[in-house]
């Protein structure tokens, strides 16, 4: 993330460069863009192109598709563990262009004909079948399927197998093919740690001597932090004159890992190596005594693979290390369309250890080309802003095709809009349900979790009129929890007192161990309110696992709100103990639970047991 491309922020400007040196690929001569789209005044509206749309429908007398998707649940495994599993997906859509045809009609006992609704599945390698004739349900996602790991281990000296997919109905009339890949890789002896992915849940996996070698489970929680601030923490002896920190009350990074934070990231001040090596080595130290989580920002970098081979040798005995970051808004500044994946190439040749992220600013602008080079995809939607319409920095419009309004193409209290200015956070929302819709536009097999960086910074006279409120931070981190983010990193830190307090007390909530277990390892589900009204804009989400639930309630209006009833999905059991762990109290009445009234801007977060009917 970063503060946009030419906005006064003195204070941010005086340890990060932020400037590009090759032109912008698509504006006319002479034009500066914002994803690719002019913003001053003296130059007019074109149309900068990127734009992702969705899928056609099939028309025709068979107008359905079953897309068959089969893809290992992590990224990679390790030569010690001996069970690895599939993921299966089943999707059926009248959009999906690469799934075939679907009738459902097959054969069934006798010469009658039933439903097709169980999918018969056999995965086999070589000449051994892994899974034989097992019945899957059609059109459903995320089914778990286990296998002998050591069948990945044996195949090819790089530890990488391919496994053939076949789905079938009952009678063989319909058939569907997929092929998948397993990766193995050694167990590190360098102290460092290892990253992956699950995607199952989408959650990040840790394994270190932090760990004690065990996979931990996290849901990073934390903040883009200023490079003198990290600086003069670690090494006070090497500058004269500390940053301001008169709004801030941390001063160590024992503080900050004190206030619930589990990942810290430094935005680096540029240079061949991103930052200075002896300053960060000490700070990757004090991170590795800590068991603070580290995002490593190459953004000034990224595009100079020479200096990606410097940079990561020198991390990679530090279990601190968490994942890598590329692009920072290489949307809006319309960096190269495959810088980010020569890069991502690139990494993952020196270290396959590791997820890469970027983050994205702009709303729909050549999303294929710049995640290609991501595992991970972050979003910065700022809907706090003076305007969607107009922009006060710029003078001119904002809309689809011109001008910057600090916010790309959002629609908050825009009356074009009435639902955005109803909930006036609604931006938040679809940015973040939007990157996971365009991945299964695109016909992605397996889904890139989605991060946010809620807007927990002030930058006077520009798009930016003030800081978030304490309830206004909470509300921009849950409700992108709520919509499937599984990362919060805001920015920037040192913050406002009433920002750090309010995130503090919500990172507390968050870094508990059995509230990062649901959040990352649960199946999650969106809740509808079932009175008083339908359309409440009430927004929850709930996690289940084994026999505990969680629920997340976010009231994302300033206005209070009347009362509401939730039924949970606890398979018709009741819920016991039910314990708030943040914000106001609810009512438990067996599967359900409610309440008389909102406030502005209330959340709630709940734990309970799932008992008997």
């Amino acid at each position: 993330m970063s503060i946009n491309h030419v906005v006064p922020f003195a204070t941010f400007l005086a340890f990060a460069s932020l400037a590009r040196c090759d032109p912008p690929f698509n504006n006319p001569p002479d034009v500066d863009v914002w994803c690719g789209k002019a913003y001053r005044e003296t130059d007019s509206s074109f149309d900068p192109g990127g734009w992702l749309e969705p899928p056609a429908q099939i028309n025709g007398s068979n107008p359905l598709r079953l897309r068959l998707n089969v893809y290992p649940r992590y990224n990679f495994y390790v030569e010690d563990e001996e069970e690895g599993s599939f993921v299966v997906d089943t999707r059926v859509s009248d959009q999906e262009v690469y799934g075939g045809v679907y009738v459902n009609e097959t054969r069934g006992e006798g010469n009658g004909t039933v439903g097709f609704t169980e999918l018969l599945l056999k995965i086999w390698i070589g000449d051994t079948v892994v899974v034989d004739n097992l019945s899957v349900p059609v059109n459903t996602t995320g089914i778990e399927v286990p296998f002998d790991l050591s069948l990945a281990k044996l195949t090819d000296e790089a530890g990488t197998g391919v496994f053939e997919v076949r789905g079938s109905s009952t009678d063989g009339k319909q058939t569907y093919q997929d092929l998948t890949h397993i990766v193995v890789l050694p167990e590190r002896s360098d102290g460092g740690s290892m990253a992956r992915l699950d995607r199952l849940n989408g959650g990040i996996h840790v394994s270190s001597s932090l760990t004690n070698g065990a996979w931990k489970s996290i849901l990073p929680m934390g903040f883009y932090t200023r490079w003198d601030w990290i600086s003069w923490l670690v090494d006070p002896d090497n500058n004269t004159e500390p940053p301001n920190l008169a709004s801030n009350e941390t001063k160590s990074l024992q503080e900050y890992k004190d206030r619930g934070y589990n990942l810290v990231h430094p935005v680096p001040p540029g240079g061949w190596a991103s930052f200075d090596t002896a300053i960060f080595e000490k700070f990757l130290t004090i991170c590795d005594e800590l068991e603070l989580y580290v995002m490593y920002d190459m953004r000034h970098t990224y595009l100079n693979l020479s200096s990606i081979s410097y940079q990561l040798p020198r991390l990679q005995s530090h279990p601190s290390v968490l994942l890598y970051y590329t692009g920072d808004e290489p949307d809006g500044w319309t960096d190269p369309l495959n810088g980010t994946l020569l890069a991502y190439d690139h990494i993952k040749s020196i270290d396959p250890y590791h997820p890469v992220s970027l983050v994205l600013n702009c709303y729909n602008f050549y999303f294929k080309e710049y995640t290609s080079g991501a595992d991970i995809i972050l979003e910065d939607t700022y809907n706090l802003i003076k305007s969607s319409t107009f922009s006060p920095v710029y003078n001119t419009a904002c809309n689809r095709t011109y001008g910057d309004c600090g916010c790309d193409y959002c629609h908050v209290n825009d009356t074009a809009y009435p639902l955005f200015v109803d909930r006036p956070f609604e931006d938040v929302v679809e940015r973040t349900r939007r990157m996971y819709q365009y991945q299964r536009w695109l016909g992605k097999k397996e889904t890139k979790p989605v991060w946010g960086v809620p807007q927990w910074f002030y930058d006077a006279d520009s798009f930016w009129g003030r800081w978030a409120t304490r309830e206004e931070a909470i509300v921009l981190a849950l409700l992108r929890i709520n919509h499937g983010a599984m990362g919060i990193v805001g920015w920037l830190f040192p913050t406002s007192p009433e920002v750090e307090s309010a995130t503090t007390d919500l990172a507390k909530v968050l870094a508990r161990e059995d509230v990062a277990r649901l959040l990352v390892d649960g199946t999650g589900l969106h809740v509808t309110p079932t009175a008083p009204e339908e359309g409440s804009s009430l927004d929850v989400a709930a996690w289940v696992r084994g026999d505990e639930i969680l629920a997340v309630i976010v009231w994302p209006e300033y206005e209070v709100g009347g009362g509401a009833a939730l039924e949970l999905p606890t398979g018709g059991r009741s819920v016991t103990g039910l314990e708030v762990l943040f914000g106001a109290e609810w009512t438990a009445d067996g599967t359900t639970i409610s309440k008389d009234g909102t406030a502005s801007l209330e959340v709630s977060i709940l734990k309970g047991k799932i008992g008997g009917c």
